[in-house]
């Protein structure tokens, strides 16, 4: 074999060889880069008074629909919570990590909305015991940062609900 068909072979394979390598250098950084680029998990934590300014929340369940599509509820002005429970409802809500795969149904039935002292709705939780998910509105607290998402202890959440008389499983088809 010719020197001038060996030359563009031995080019080529240094070619190939120096992409492996800078392949294999960036594939494997630093170690000291290595450690500090491993996100720490996300630490369950629990929320507390979402809703300072909130002088009133009532239990509101949504038990069907019209012909119009608009909700029937259980009770047209809800249900008072006193203190209390309140309280008890707060302490069931957190902030977890998100799992890697999320229910895509959240269509929930109970609202816990809460109202100042003029009687003006200033936020709400959604809770949907049927694909066990939470949402809420018009709090910073209850925002979860990237990565997390809102929760409940729905064991404490359904006692509560049933304590105040109202069904917890509505519209779970």
């Amino acid at each position: 074999m010719s020197v001038a068909r060996i030359l563009p072979i031995i080019a080529l394979a240094l070619a190939i060889t120096g992409c492996e390598r800078k392949i294999d250098t960036l594939a494997q950084p630093e170690q000291a880069n290595a450690t500090a680029s491993i996100a720490q998990p996300f630490k369950d934590r629990r929320v507390t008074n979402p809703f300072p300014g909130a002088t009133e929340v009532r239990l509101f369940v949504e038990v069907g629909y019209t012909k119009d599509s608009k909700p029937i509820l259980s009770k047209r002005n809800g249900v008072r919570l006193n203190a209390a429970q309140r309280k008890e409802f707060e302490n069931s809500l957190k902030i977890i990590a998100a799992p890697e795969y999320e229910a895509a149904c959240f269509i929930p039935h109970h609202f816990f909305r809460y109202y100042d002292a003029r009687g003006k709705e200033i936020g709400d939780v959604a809770v949907c015991f049927c694909c066990v998910g939470v949402g809420a509105a018009g709090s910073k607290a209850l925002e979860p940062p990237e990565g997390a998402m809102l929760s409940a202890d729905y064991g404490r959440v359904k006692a509560l609900v049933a304590a105040l008389g109202e069904p917890t499983d509505v519209l779970c088809d």
